[in-house]
């Protein structure tokens, strides 16, 4: 008797499970799976070791993992700000996509590039230094150097005076510092959990570290090459930006929460501004008046953010993925990249129209010139550098470089 109940039993669970994992909607969860596409690639393959690849899960372990971020039983601050828009039928829909597609799809993880140009002072009139993620170097241009680094080289930044370089371990939790005439390396600086975005001070004096997995920012002194003060934030730290007298830092929280405001002076988080709209805040950059955010989500938007009221004005759809933004010195343009696709957004600040212009595959790293004529792309899955001229909207040149070309830093462009 007890045997046939536990069989009856086993029936209905079975049941039940088969009835919520059939029901779901495949082309809903491919039109879901977009916002993916800057992790796990537009055929559920990783872009990179660090993400898993989806393609040919279980439907139910894809479900289950996601509502394991949904309630918190996994952290993750990027996927808890990813699943905090879908309900449960969102997430059988992205699941049962996911399970679809065949595991034997083939990654294209550094796919051998065909480019033969060659940089010049023409196209990097001022120093330019990309870091190279799966070669663990920076490479410094127009001179075309590269510099050994340590694991997973992400984030760079060049100080003021053009003579230091720094660039993100995240896998090492550490920021390295390099000589910029020489690439030496002058250290290795322990910082917090899976350090993101790194950026100086506009004075040169310090660099502001954005610690993903720890919820804070490290202070590096660059006369001692010591960390001098820890501030803590929300979730999910991922990159800053400092108004032009340096009193206060604009922190993008990928966790969702919004963009902390740092006061510098204090080394304090003075609040937290929200940005409804779009999805896991990533990376940022300030009009030329300092009035007006420009933050580029996670998935495939910009929000214009009005830094006075907190009101977001517009949120405009750019490529899929995450990726870099820039407003250009000048303060004619904002360029947004998307590792999820071929092609940047140029965005015009005057009336907010866009402009696409393709320019290679996985583009992420973007930085317009010091002059604004050239806009730099790095394209993750190429291992090229794209330059686009800023007056023609097309692409000038391409140019090999390392492998998973991520970040770029132009000096004179902070």
């Amino acid at each position: 008797m007890k045997a046939n109940i536990l069989r009856y039993s086993l029936a209905v669970s079975m049941a039940m499970l088969a009835s919520t994992t059939y029901a779901a909607d495949v082309a809903q969860g491919k039109a879901r799976a977009a916002a993916c596409a800057g992790c796990h690639g537009s055929n559920g393959i990783g872009l990179s070791e660090e993400f898993p690849n989806l393609a040919g899960q279980k439907q139910a372990y894809l479900l289950k993992q996601l509502k394991a971020f949904k309630s918190g039983a996994r952290s993750n601050p990027t996927m808890k700000a990813m699943v905090a828009g879908l309900d449960e039928a969102g997430m059988n829909d992205l699941a049962a996509y996911y399970s679809s597609l065949s595991q034997k799809t083939v990654a294209v993880a550094t796919k051998k590039t065909l480019a033969t140009d060659k940089a010049s002072q023409k196209e990097f009139p001022e120093s330019v230094f990309v870091s190279m993620k799966k070669s663990a170097t920076v490479e410094a241009f127009p001179e075309q150097i590269a510099w050994k680094g340590g694991p997973d080289m992400l984030y760079d930044a060049v100080t003021p005076d053009g003579k230091m370089v720094l660039s993100t371990s995240p896998s090492s939790n550490t920021v390295y510092i390099f000589d910029a005439n020489n690439g030496k390396q002058l250290a290795i600086v322990k910082v917090g959990k899976a350090p993101k975005g790194v950026k100086v001070t506009p004075d040169g004096k310090f660099a502001y570290i954005s610690n993903q997995g720890s919820a804070d920012v490290s202070v590096v002194d660059l006369k001692t090459l010591a960390v001098v003060d820890t501030i803590k934030v929300g979730e999910g730290p991922h990159n800053a930006r400092f108004t032009k007298n340096g009193k206060l830092a604009y922190v993008t929280l990928q966790g969702g929460a919004g963009i902390a405001v740092l006061d510098t002076r204090t080394r304090k988080m003075i609040k937290v501004i929200a940005v409804p709209g779009i999805t896991g805040p990533h990376n940022l950059d300030l009009s030329a008046d300092e009035k007006t955010a420009f933050v580029r989500d996670f998935v495939h938007h910009v929000a214009v953010l009005d830094l006075q009221s907190g009101k977001v004005k517009k949120v405009i759809t750019v490529g899929n993925g995450h990726g870099g933004i820039d407003v250009s010195p000048d303060d004619r343009y904002v360029a947004a990249a998307a590792i999820g696709d071929d092609f940047i957004s140029v965005i015009n600040t005057k009336d907010l129209s866009v402009k696409n212009i393709k320019v290679g595959n996985g583009p992420h790293g973007i930085r317009a010139s010091k002059d604004s004529r050239w806009i730099y792309v790095s394209l993750t899955q190429d291992n090229e550098v794209a330059v686009v001229n800023a007056s023609t909207m097309t692409v000038e040149k391409k140019i090999a470089v390392g492998m998973f070309p991520f970040w770029i830093a132009v000096r004179g462009n902070p």
